[in-house]
């Protein structure tokens, strides 16, 4: 070793190693910036303000998920209603809106979570593997190919969406 603490195989690697011009690792470090703190903004999306209220058996259905998916391509909207079955949709950040467009829309509610079956793998840290807590509401709400659920998102419209869900009918 010598005296600076450098090894001999150091030395080498050093040595071998090109030297980045400035020009290079100026531009390097403009891009790692910008990798890591981004660009700010919606990503140049066309979000407009869009939420509404669910309601389940014409209750206000509290701490659902309501998620809208764009029939064409694009980034998906979400929010979760409050105790008075409102919401806020987001697509980058909560409360940003949602694209324009026609949306399939899903919406899921279940109970609190619970605890793992003892003796099952996540039994050893409960908290890190709860087990999902029942449906509050039918299944079928909770995909968007089941849930029948639409809505269309208007550039200059209030985009109040209400969604009254109820228990399946059995013939």
């Amino acid at each position: 070793m010598e005296p600076n603490g450098n090894t001999t195989a150091s030395k080498r690697w050093n040595a071998a190693r090109p030297a980045l011009s400035p020009a290079v690792r100026r531009l390097a470090v403009a891009l790692a910036t910008l990798h890591v703190v981004g660009c700010g903004g919606n990503d140049g999306l066309r979000l407009v303000d869009a939420g509404g209220r669910v309601t389940f058996n014409g209750n206000p259905l509290a701490n659902a998920q309501v998620v809208f998916a764009p029939d064409s391509k694009g980034r998906v909207a979400y929010a979760t209603t409050d105790e008075e079955g409102e919401f806020r949709l987001g697509t980058i950040a909560p409360g940003d809106g949602a694209l324009v467009g026609r949306h399939r829309v899903s919406v899921i509610a279940r109970g609190p979570a619970k605890p793992p079956e003892p003796g099952s793998p996540g039994a050893l840290m409960p908290d890190e593997y709860p087990v999902l807590g029942d449906p509050l509401i039918p299944e079928k709400y909770f995909t968007a190919v089941t849930s029948g659920l639409t809505a269309e998102v208007v550039a200059g419209s209030d985009n109040l969406f209400v969604f009254s869900l109820a228990d399946q009918v059995v013939d």
